[in-house]
C-alpha cells in the first residue's frame, strides 16, 4: 500500500473513532451511564473522600446512589443483575427496568 494510501486510512480511522464518555458529578459521586443491548443499563460510579469518612460510608453512598439513579431512569421499577465493586472508591452497577 502507498503510504499516501497508508495516511488517508489513517486520518480517516482517527475522525470517526468512538468519543469518550465524560463522568458527570452530583455531589461526591462522579458516574458514567450506558444503555447496554438487552435493556441493560451499565452505571459506573466513583467517589471521593468525605471530612472522616470510611469504606463502609463510601460503599453506602455508591450503592444508594446506584438505587436513586436506576429508579428515576426506570421510574422506581428496576432491578440489579450485577455489580462489581471495584474498590473502596469506585463500582459499576448494572440494572434492568420492568
Amino acid at each position: 500500500m502507498s503510504p499516501l494510501a497508508q495516511l488517508l486510512c489513517f486520518c480517516t480511522s482517527i475522525a470517526y473513532a468512538p468519543v469518550p464518555q465524560t463522568a458527570r458529578s452530583f455531589g461526591d459521586v462522579w458516574y458514567t451511564h450506558e444503555v447496554l443491548a438487552g435493556g441493560r443499563h451499565l452505571l459506573r460510579l466513583s467517589s471521593t473522600d468525605l471530612l472522616l469518612d470510611s469504606d463502609r460510608a463510601r460503599a453506602h453512598r455508591l450503592h444508594a446512589f446506584a438505587g436513586d439513579f436506576a429508579a428515576r431512569t426506570c421510574g422506581s421499577r428496576f432491578r440489579f443483575v450485577d455489580g462489581d465493586r471495584l474498590s473502596a472508591y469506585a463500582g459499576q452497577f448494572v440494572f434492568v427496568c420492568r
